[in-house]
Parts: C-alpha cells; structure tokens; sequence
C-alpha cells in the first residue's frame, strides 16, 4: 500500500476578517489532496503577510516581537510534520479521520506562549474599546509575570499543580482569597478562550479539579442615619463637596457605579427622567429626577451643551484616557469620602460601593419587594435584580425609588 502525502504551509486566511482588517494565520495540512486548518492564535494584516516566506514582516509592530513569532511558527510547522510522519510511521494516517488527527496535533501544542497570548486578548480587547475589560486582563499578566519572573512559558503548562503553586505565590504577598479569585476567573477565562481557539483541548483544561475560592466580605452597606449624616455634612473643601455630590448622586440613582454617573451626559436627561446605558452590562437604565438630585446636577450642568458630560470627570475624547481620568478620580473620590466618614463618626469604612450597597439595604429595609430589588447588589444578585426590575413598569418602580431616597 503508497503511503499517504502530506504536507504543512503557513497560510493567511483572508476569508475571515478580524478586528482592524487583519485575518487570521492558520497551519493548513494537505493529506492526501484534502485539507483541513489549524489555528496559529495569531492575526495580521494582509499586507503584512509574506506569503511566499510564510512569515509575518518585521514592519508589523502590533504583535510585539514579530522574529519571535516567525520562529515559533516554524517550530509548529516542524512539530506538526514530525506528528505526521509518527502517524504515517505507525499506519494510523491513512486510517485515522481528520478530526481525530487534529485532536492528536492539538494534544502536543505545547508552545503558545501564556504571556504573548494573553497580551493578544489585552489587544482584542483595546481594539474593541473594552478598556475596563483590558484593564482586568492587564492586571492578570503583570500578577502572573511576577510569578514567573516575565519567562515565557506554554499556556499548556498550567495545570492543577500550577495553579497551586500559583495561589500559594499570590497568597505569600498579603494579598486577599477574593484578590485571588479575581484573578484565577480571569485565568480561566484565557484557558476557556484557547480551548475555544483550539490553541489547547478539552482535557487540557486545568480548572477541572481546582474550584476558585472566595470569602465573603463584610457588609458595605451603612445605616440611614449614617446616611442622613452625610446628607447633611457640610464640606470644608471642593474636593469634599465633590465627594458628598457624587456619593448622593450614586445614591439617588438607584446606587449607580462611578463610572456610570461620570459618564452621564446632559443628553441622557430626559424631560423628568435620567436615561442611560450601564458602561458595565449595557442594560438601559430609566430613573426619575428627584428634587434634591436636581439640585445637585443644576450645580454642574449650567451653560453646558446635550453632548457635555454632567460632571467635570471626563476631559478626553479618548476611551483609554477616559479610563484613567475616571479611575484617578475615584481614587480622590474615595479617599474623599473616607475623610467625611470620620468627621461624620460613621464607624464603617466608606467608599463608592457604599451607596450601591446602601440603596439596596435601605430598600429591603423599608419593605420593599425582594422581586424589586434583592438583598445586596453582588454580580450575582445584581443580574437577578436587574432581570425583576426589568418585569416592572416605571411608575412601580419609581413609587419604591422615592421611599427610598426620602431620608
């Protein structure tokens, strides 16, 4: 019997079109006059791509460090020939089906690199103007560079053990269980990513047998009359006020986050009602204007145009610098309100989750419905709130917003 043909090339798939009109490299294996594809977990821009070479040009700049990408594709491209031929060696090549082959291929993938892959997503991400996301992921590399001390190493080398030994690093430095978790849930998203981009298989999955940890923290909600103190604090300096303004803002939206009420335009005020996008989940959002949020937003939107952000936050038209404006702010922000905290004699620690939190214990407290707003305002419970606030019409709503905002 012949034995089977075969052969491996480095080839641009301009069939499919990423982000930025780039497309995906791929290895396409030949057996026997049909093909099937493999991804190399990489894109380029098609007039980057030597074809004839089956490289990417060293004028890209997008991937970091094109000469070592080009020699880790060769070294794939060599891994997959050797594959095949201890298939056609053992007799399986001709037997075995295309999936099954891939599977064997996928198996001993061993070199995509962990810290290059997840600089990838950090890029995807940025690209699609996901910065709060990019910034969760960029936080997973540095932690996971330190680990390692910035050695690249195969993202299929993380398995249970390294997991362990990952934890145990984390944990050394004083850092928290849920500071963990954060992190690992980011990890095993990559992993569920590579999988999915067939840069790993199924049974390369390392959280199988490692379940991600949490501890439950304190309460950050605080009392009405701790709120009723705040209400009535009297600043002594603009960034105290702004601290007081934003915290009641928060308040009198329905505990909306920091980012949400600094991005808030004048356009998102509609005749008697704020209207708007959660930044976080995209979910519409429709709060009636109460009289003492009015009176808070009139200090910051006179002379202002419908496309001007209500607040002095945000300067830059740019995404990424708007981040940043927004972050650094809420560093003031909560250093702010931990200065208010003490002068109020509020014992618990304040921050800007304090009035997230603080909404929705009030609104428990005060008798209403579960089915309109659930007990604490966790990732978890917010979408399951969110799902019953959705069910009911404003003015239901609404008639429990004002018990709650009147303190």
């Amino acid at each position: 019997m012949s034995k089977s043909k075969y052969s491996v090339s480095i080839v641009l798939d301009t069939r499919s079109i990423k982000t930025n009109n780039a497309h995906p490299i791929k290895f396409r294996i030949i057996i026997n006059r049909k093909s099937f594809h493999i991804s190399a977990g990489f894109n380029v821009e098609a007039s980057y791509w030597l074809e004839v070479k089956q490289q990417i040009s060293t004028r890209y700049t997008l991937l970091g460090n094109v000469t070592r990408l080009n020699n880790f594709l060769q070294r794939e491209k060599s891994r997959i020939l050797d594959k095949l031929l201890e298939l056609q060696e053992s007799g399986k090549l001709d037997r075995l089906s295309f999936p099954v082959i891939k599977q064997l291929i996928l198996q001993k993938s061993a070199e995509t690199l962990t810290l290059h892959y997840i600089s990838l997503i950090i890029k995807d991400l940025e690209d699609a103007k996901k910065f709060g996301n990019a910034k969760v992921y960029t936080t997973l590399l540095r932690s996971i560079s330190d680990f390692v001390s910035k050695k690249e190493f195969p993202l299929n080398q993380i398995n249970y053990r390294w997991l362990k030994k990952y934890e145990i690093w984390y944990l050394s430095k004083g850092n928290s269980i849920n500071g963990l978790g954060i992190k690992l849930r980011t990890l095993r998203a990559v992993i569920n990513q590579a999988i999915k981009t067939e840069k790993l298989t199924q049974d390369m999955y390392a959280f199988k047998d490692y379940p991600i940890k949490h501890e439950e923290t304190r309460k950050r909600a605080i009392s009405r009359e701790d709120l009723i103190k705040i209400l009535h604090f009297e600043p002594k300096t603009q960034r105290q006020t702004r601290a007081k303004d934003y915290f009641l803002i928060s308040f009198y939206l329905m505990g909306a986050s920091f980012v949400d009420i600094a991005m808030l335009k004048i356009k998102n005020i509609i005749q008697d009602r704020i209207e708007y996008k959660r930044q976080k989940t995209g979910k519409l959002h429709s709060i009636p204007l109460s009289k003492p949020l009015i009176e808070i937003i009139d200090k910051y939107r006179n002379g202002k145009k419908d496309n001007e952000y209500i607040l002095n936050v945000v300067k830059s038209i740019d995404p990424k610098i708007q981040l940043k404006q927004i972050s650094d702010e809420l560093r003031r922000y909560n250093k702010s309100l931990k200065e208010i905290g003490k002068i109020c004699e509020i014992e618990s620690s304040i921050s800007s989750y304090v009035a997230r939190h603080s909404y929705a214990t009030s609104a428990k407290k005060l008798g209403v419905p579960i089915s309109v707003i659930s007990e604490s305002l966790g990732h978890n419970t917010e979408k399951t709130t969110q799902i019953y606030l959705d069910s009911f019409e404003n003015d239901v709503v609404d008639k429990y917003h004002e018990m709650v905002i009147d303190l």
